[in-house]
């Protein structure tokens, strides 16, 4: 069966680019700078969120998928990410589209193996895929390789260096709007640290005006007791003593007698 768009299990988008950057260790292009795609070609199986699995990138006439730029689907024995010869020419002449759609492919792969393997087949059409209203994009398989794509074919470490989507587009070989994609989401990364820096401040803030005030004059009592009221509040006022409880007033200590 194939359609536009599947529910999968949920993954955030973090995820998502956590399990692109796995794959780019496996494939031993953790430090490569700008991925070449085609490199799939050679590849005999890769790395999945359900253990390795046999894969295989099969070139295929335009004939076979006229419509469609991809499609990945389980044969019986591995997984097989198809891309039609046309999208493999304009991937070794560098088109950014071309080059983004057969790692889509990947993501599917390496993201949705039990939807392939219970006989989802999963296009990359044309002309964009349509997700249904009703599914949201944390378990749209559409939107998680859309996510994996980008995350894949970019060196995280370079890429934050660079200022604009434009940049990346170009460092990366993809098409401009995989890398706003992606250069939005990191924009929105690297924003949350200062944002909880200024919840965390602003909450000092608030406990700072909120708290109760500690008195300026803070008395110092003396160690003698109240003969009124028992406590030990006195405190000395000029020439006498107070207590602060109940406010009876002392004449001062005449040699060392007790307070009358």
């Amino acid at each position: 069966m194939s359609t536009d768009d599947f529910i999968v299990d949920p993954l955030r988008d973090t995820e998502v680019r956590s399990h692109a950057k796995a794959q780019r260790r496996f494939l031993g292009l953790e430090e490569a700078k700008r991925v070449d795609p085609l490199a799939l070609e050679q590849v005999p199986e890769i790395w999945t969120v359900h253990g390795i699995k046999p894969f295989k990138l099969e070139v295929v006439s335009d004939e076979e998928i006229p419509t469609d730029s991809g499609l990945t689907v389980f044969d019986g024995s591995r997984i097989v990410a198809k891309i039609p010869r046309r999208i493999r020419h304009k991937a070794f002449m560098g088109d950014g589209y071309a080059r983004y759609t057969i790692v889509h492919e990947l993501g599917h792969a390496t993201l949705h193996v039990h939807k392939l393997m219970q006989g989802a087949a999963l296009p990359r059409r044309r002309e964009g895929n349509l997700t249904p209203s009703w599914i949201p994009k944390f378990k749209s398989a559409e939107h998680q390789a859309m996510v994996f794509g980008a995350a894949f074919l970019i060196n995280d470490r370079s890429a934050r260096q660079l200022t604009s989507a434009d940049d990346v587009s170009v460092e990366a070989g993809i098409s401009l709007a995989a890398a706003r994609i992606y250069f939005e989401q990191v924009q929105e990364e690297l924003a949350r640290p200062a944002a909880a820096a200024r919840v965390r401040r602003m909450a000092d803030e608030a406990r700072a005006v909120l708290s109760p005030k500690k008195p300026i004059n803070t008395k110092a009592f003396l160690d003698a007791l109240c003969t009124y009221c028992g406590q030990q509040k006195l405190f000395p006022v000029g020439h006498k003593f107070m207590c602060h409880a109940c406010e009876k007033v002392y004449d001062r200590f005449q040699d060392g007698d007790d307070v009358q």
